[in-house]
């Protein structure tokens, strides 16, 4: 029987923010790999466990395009998954991805990627806090009370979300707006949301940057850490 797959949520960034069940599944693990892009050398899933694990071998990278392309990303899924298969022959092995592994995760794409290779292989998640709940966190926004809805959702087709649902729910939060800034800008102005929206950069990190309202995009390139809270309540 081959080890057993773990999918470690480790938050959005700040190393403090890890749960003592991942910490734990992290040191027991036979090999420990993670989420990162092909684009450049730097992990920032690295970066959030390397206090914990200071070794230089602690840990492999498995680097993913950063792409909408089907055929690239199917071919990098199943290249890492060869990979994650192979290291299971040796034991448990966890895969660390930010936030949590069962929320806009490259995790569940591996993990599927991973069974068909080795149907019997066991799966776990360690759930990880996400950028959601952190962003709300620094921003000091309650995101729901009682009866209160709340849609989480991509902001990577633009405004469309919330020409759809921003009537509809009391608090939206809203990832992936670095591509389709301008759009997801018009579609706030039109439904009279723009006041309510407050965003945050590269949560709990030390370049973190807080948005009391939607900027301008003309004047504002947002980095892809980036998410805004459209609605909820502010503790003053």
């Amino acid at each position: 029987m081959p080890g057993r797959l773990f999918g470690i949520g480790v938050g959005p960034g700040d190393p403090e923010l890890l749960t003592l069940k991942a910490l734990r599944v992290l040191k027991e693990a036979a090999t420990v790999f993670v989420a990162a892009s092909s684009k450049n050398s730097y992990s920032l899933a690295a970066a959030i466990i390397k206090p914990h694990l200071p070794r230089e071998d602690a840990f492999e990278r498995l680097d993913f395009p950063m792409t909408y392309e089907r055929e690239r990303l199917e071919a990098a899924w199943q290249e890492n998954a060869q990979k994650v298969a192979h290291a299971l022959e040796d034991g448990d092995v966890a895969f660390v991805t930010l936030g949590d592994p069962s929320f806009y995760s490259t995790f569940s794409y591996l993990a599927r990627a991973v069974k068909k290779l080795l149907p019997e292989v066991e799966i776990e998640i360690v759930p990880g806090i996400t950028a959601a709940q952190a962003a709300a966190a620094r921003l000091k926004i309650v995101l729901s009370e009682g009866e209160e809805t709340v849609l989480f959702a991509s902001g990577a087709k633009g405004g469309e979300v919330i020409r759809k649902f921003g009537d509809a729910v009391d608090t939206l939060v809203l990832y992936k707006v670095y591509r389709r800034a301008e759009d997801i800008y018009e579609a706030l102005k039109e439904k009279g949301l723009l006041e309510k929206a407050c965003g945050i950069s590269l949560c709990t990190l030390p370049e973190e940057r807080i948005y009391k309202t939607f900027p301008s995009p003309a004047s504002q390139k947002f980095p892809y850490f980036t998410l805004f809270i459209v609605g909820g309540k502010p503790i003053k």
